[in-house]
């Protein structure tokens, strides 16, 4: 066989060998389409906003205040649940990319949603968790526009959100290491942020502007929610049979949910076990 006829050949394969995989691959369905593209429109519109300060305490003990880090470190926030699937999937990939570069002044720290320590401290240990986490009873996660777990946010030298990601992370490496090499690059020609200048503009910025989408309006029954409640009907999908979660939801079946989870005790109940329960006995009654 000729060259010319050769190349025609492996063109004409590789053409074949695209369509072969376009038929078999699944189109997105509409809903995935929405999902990713609200994720992407979330994190494009949080980037170069400067990070809004926050004090957590970890579960060490210790104190970790953003204005203190920020300028020094590159640093990733990482908003995770115990109940979280995704979170504890993508906990043994960011624990390797954060001993992997901890010592390339990049810190990573994880920020449990409103749960009892002892069962913090239990998720941390089962999965050989080595970055810092503390548990916050909620205003971080506003000051982040979080809604969804696991959550992930880069913080550059600078002091900007450079990276946000609602979801799990399958690769660290691609999704922070650009960014790493970008800000160290910052830091070794001394262009940081001041102390002075960021504490400056993040008390002009106390929290990340919504994200177009993400809008809403407080029911009566969502008013009267503790921690706990608002947590859940964040997390937990509606069923009624539509596409959103039971917080943004206006049926009588999510405000039936809502009225339940204020009134009613649910003790010391892990979270899935309520969601379970609460679909077993509204599922049916979706109007």
């Amino acid at each position: 066989m000729t060259k010319p006829l050769l190349y025609v050949a492996i063109t004409l394969a590789g053409i074949g060998l695209g369509i072969f995989h376009y038929k078999l691959k699944p189109a997105p369905s509409d809903k995935d389409l929405r999902e990713y593209a609200q994720t992407m429109s979330g994190g494009a519109a949080w980037r170069n906003q400067i990070a809004p300060d926050f004090e957590l305490k970890t579960t060490s003990g210790e104190d970790f205040k953003l204005s203190e880090n920020v300028g020094k470190k590159i640093i990733v926030l990482n908003f995770f649940a115990t109940w979280c699937g995704p979170c504890r999937e993508e906990m043994p990939e960011l624990n390797r990319y954060f001993n992997d570069h901890k010592s390339e002044s990049f810190l990573l720290v994880g920020i449990d949603s409103e749960e009892k320590q002892d069962r913090v401290d239990g998720f941390l240990k089962d999965l050989k968790i080595d970055f810092p986490a503390g548990i916050d009873d909620g205003p971080i996660q506003k000051q982040y526009g979080v809604t969804a777990f696991p959550t992930t946010v880069l913080i550059g030298v600078d002091g900007k959100v450079q990276f946000y990601e609602s979801g799990a992370l399958a690769n660290a490496d691609v999704a922070f290491s650009n960014l790493l090499a970008k800000n160290r690059q910052l830091m070794d020609a001394g262009q940081v942020i001041s102390p002075q200048d960021y504490r400056q503009l993040a008390q002009k910025q106390t929290a990340l502007p919504v994200a177009k989408g993400q809008e809403k309006s407080t029911s009566d029954e969502e008013a009267k929610l503790d921690s706990r409640g608002t947590r859940i009907v964040a997390r937990m999908d509606c069923p009624c049979g539509c596409e959103k979660k039971v917080q943004i939801c206006t049926c009588n079946t999510s405000k039936k949910i809502k009225t339940a989870l204020a009134s009613e005790d649910y003790k010391d109940q892990p979270d899935d076990e309520i969601v379970k329960s609460l679909n077993k006995r509204f599922c049916s009654g979706a109007m």
